[in-house]
């Protein structure tokens, strides 16, 4: 399963410069001249194992002015950090060249207002867009502010996902949070006032009832947006919905109920979230949680039947966030509100009491959308499954851009026989990772002499069956699919997927032309060595080629104990007889 992580790290101007009109507004975004959390959860992820994802940090600025400082200052942090893993930064430089080509298949524009890093929703979307053009599987969405403390956590976020369970698809996958105490329960002190509004309450019994209890994998009506595993068959069909100012996590559980996906919570995929203290008060926080309860509330109060959704009812999201979708919100928004003015009084702070009070003006007028939220909700579903099938049209150039901001590799040249053109210090750590095998430098510089890496992205064809076969590959990355038939023949037939690691075209040394199709089926990077120079390695140094022939052999014989009737197709068999003296 093809695994990319997604976090999205959010940064403002410098500590004495501030907010300013027209910044955007998120919770604690980073100061220019701050440490922040991305280095801290980036140091965690080291725990990681395997490391077989694609990692994508999303540079969120809260304005246009200091996108290039924020860039500049993600990069440092993810050199100094030295992450084993295969990194990108995403920029909104990134976004506007990808809208371009968007907008190149739709010339109405009409995708243009899901486009967009400004809000915690539209952040949301443009991970699952770069899940989407990295062609992953399963798209994992983690927060700048969070720490692994499982090694196999990642392995375990998907280890359901895809597959049934209790005769429902598991589309969507949920982990949950733990505080500093190693407690699921937020860790908030309980207020007179929110006796009216006892959402804490309510989520501490959401949680026992989900976290809490066996078995460890269950329906959830709730998910947390910094652990949430999502399925390319929802990703792709499923946007975050661009008007929910908060609460986006929990709203995209809504919307793909209502397009028949299922959500599940494994409760033991826990992640330490650490945050930064918020600095809101009391009234502004009631506020924000208004506008999305009250704009959810609309939004399935306005649900009439369609041929592609199904009906949902706050019940359905029992007890949290139910408790808060039903009737009786605008009572609950009346009484916490004038308890939490009350407060405010006692106290003598006189502004924290009119705008709680303010409060209960908003929640009636201003919080209620202008419009009917369900169907601009299903408009935005059609735009998004017209992005997706954008970038599977387009993806080739989509990738390109993402390439070009990959931390990992140095940025990708190619000649017109696909052969990338790279340094010879760099094939040789090439082969270090590919052959596993001690040899001392000088050898490692011989034996990189005779190679070359060669690059293709998604879709490429690398050859068809009856094509002459004079090199052999080992795959650095990527991933490609041997098939045999076509679409004119009838259909093609999968025989093989080859991954990281296994050996390719090994036939060449018995003079075998392919008996395959090979498509790359994502970005994938080989090196390779013609049949003439694995002759001449031999010949010059018997000793260095018999290392070589020998860790070969080891890759042979473990795809062949892999998939016996792929390898004989491929005539394995035939070249096993080449390498191995029948007598010995």
């Amino acid at each position: 399963m093809r695994k990319v992580v997604l976090i999205p790290t959010y940064w403002s101007r410098n500590k004495s410069e501030g907010w300013q009109e027209g910044d955007a507004i998120y919770d604690h975004p980073t100061p220019l001249d701050g440490e922040g959390t991305l280095a801290r959860t980036l140091e965690s992820m080291e725990i990681l194992t395997p490391k077989d994802f694609k990692l994508v940090l999303l540079i969120c600025p809260t304005t246009p002015d200091i996108a290039q400082a924020a860039e500049k200052r993600v990069v440092e942090i993810v050199r100094a950090v030295d992450l084993k893993a295969e990194t990108y930064i995403f920029t909104i430089s990134d976004l506007a060249r990808i809208s371009e080509i968007i907008y190149e298949t739709d010339t109405l524009h009409r995708t243009s207002p899901l486009l967009s890093m400004i809000g915690y929703a539209n952040v949301r979307n443009m991970c699952l867009l770069c899940a989407d053009i990295l062609s992953a599987d399963a798209a994992i969405l983690i927060d700048d502010d969070e720490v692994f403390e499982k090694a196999d956590w990642v392995e375990r976020s998907v280890e359901f996902l895809g597959k049934r369970i209790y005769g429902d698809v598991v589309y969507g996958m949920a982990g949950y949070y733990i505080n500093k105490h190693d407690q699921y329960y937020d860790d908030v002190k309980t207020e007179s006032w929110m006796t009216h509004w006892d959402r804490f309450g309510a989520k501490a019994k959401a949680f026992d009832e989900i976290i809490g209890c066996a078995p460890r994998i269950k329906r959830t009506p709730f998910a947390f947006g910094g652990a949430m595993i999502i399925h390319r068959d929802m990703f792709q069909s499923v946007p975050f919905d661009p008007h929910i100012t908060r609460g986006e996590d929990i709203d995209y559980v809504i919307n793909s109920k209502m397009y028949g996906f299922s959500f599940f919570l494994d409760n033991t995929l826990s992640i330490k979230h650490l945050p930064e203290p918020k600095k809101h008060p009391e009234w502004k926080r009631i506020r924000e949680d208004i506008y999305r309860f009250v704009y959810e509330k609309a939004k399935i109060s306005s649900q009439h039947k369609t041929g592609n959704m199904v009906m949902v009812t706050p019940e359905d999201f029992d007890p949290y966030p139910g408790e808060f979708l039903r009737d009786d919100l605008d009572e609950k928004i009346f009484r916490s509100n004038m308890m939490l003015a009350v407060d405010y009084m006692l106290k003598g702070d006189h502004e924290g009491s009119a705008e709680s009070l303010n409060n209960i003006a908003i929640a009636r007028k201003d919080a209620k959308p202008g419009f009917d939220a369900f169907s601009r909700y299903r408009n935005n579903q059609k735009l998004w499954e017209q992005i997706s099938l954008i970038v599977s049209e387009r993806r080739y150039s989509l990738r390109k851009i993402m390439e070009a901001h990959n931390l990992t590799n140095r940025p990708i040249v190619r000649n017109e026989q696909s052969k990338r053109i790279i340094e010879r210090g760099e094939i040789v750590a090439e082969l270090k990772k590919a052959l596993e095998f001690e040899l001392a430098d000088a050898q490692w510089i011989r034996l990189a002499a005779s190679f070359h890496v060669k690059t293709y992205y998604e879709n490429e064809i690398l050859f068809m069956s009856g094509d002459f076969n004079n090199t052999m590959y080992i795959l650095l990355k990527g991933e490609l699919i041997l098939y045999s038939g076509g679409r004119d023949e009838g259909g093609e037939i999968e025989i093989a997927r080859l991954k990281k690691g296994d050996v390719l075209g090994e036939s060449c040394m018995t003079n075998q032309p392919f008996t395959l199709n090979c498509r790359a089926e994502q970005f994938t990077e080989l090196i390779g060595i013609d049949k003439e120079d694995i002759h001449k390695l031999v010949e010059t140094d018997p000793i260095l080629g018999a290392k070589f022939f020998q860790r070969i052999l080891t890759k042979v014989v473990e795809k062949v104990r892999h998939n016996n009737m792929y390898n004989l197709s491929l005539g394995t068999s035939a070249v096993l007889d080449t390498y191995i003296d029948p007598e010995e």
